[in-house]
């Protein structure tokens, strides 16, 4: 998971190590009275609503404004068998991983960018990337966007 393996940036940092950041995490989840599972799907839905629209930009329940950047090819999930000849089917596969994606809140003007890959990672295995990585999505932040858990 390491810069230039299984993608450039990498999932983790040189100084970390996937047990400590995925406890962390589950950690602060469970703080905040939240699941990954929560964070996933509400993320999923908005990324569908944004691939199947016009323009791939979404407005959704009013107050959730979705863009997605397709791009050719797909980034592996770490935990695909065969890393080099296909894709991770965990928890019904990693469905957004060509798109990078940008929400923003209407409501609380709150925004997040992240990769489509990260909400096949947070349901099945629930790993918002290292805190070295670029592409790290921090779960409070996400669930702020989202307004969910104490942000209801």
């Amino acid at each position: 998971m390491r810069p230039g393996e299984l993608s450039q940036a990498g999932f983790l940092g040189e100084h970390e190590r996937l047990e400590d950041v995925l406890a962390r995490d589950a950690r602060t989840l469970e703080e905040a009275n939240l699941s990954p599972d929560e964070l996933a799907d509400a993320l999923e839905r908005l990324l569908d609503a944004a691939e199947a629209a016009r323009g791939r930009s979404a407005r959704v329940a009013g107050r959730f404004d979705v863009r997605v950047e397709v791009f050719t090819g797909f980034q592996i999930c770490p935990w695909a068998p065969s890393p080099h000849s296909g894709q991770c089917t965990a928890g019904g596969g990693a469905r957004h991983a060509s798109v990078d994606w940008h929400v923003r809140n209407r409501r609380t003007g709150e925004e997040l960018r992240g990769p489509g890959l990260i909400a096949h990672l947070i349901g099945a295995h629930r790993f918002f990337e290292g805190l070295e990585s670029p592409h790290r999505v921090e779960p409070l932040a996400l669930a702020r966007v989202l307004e969910l858990g104490p942000w209801r």
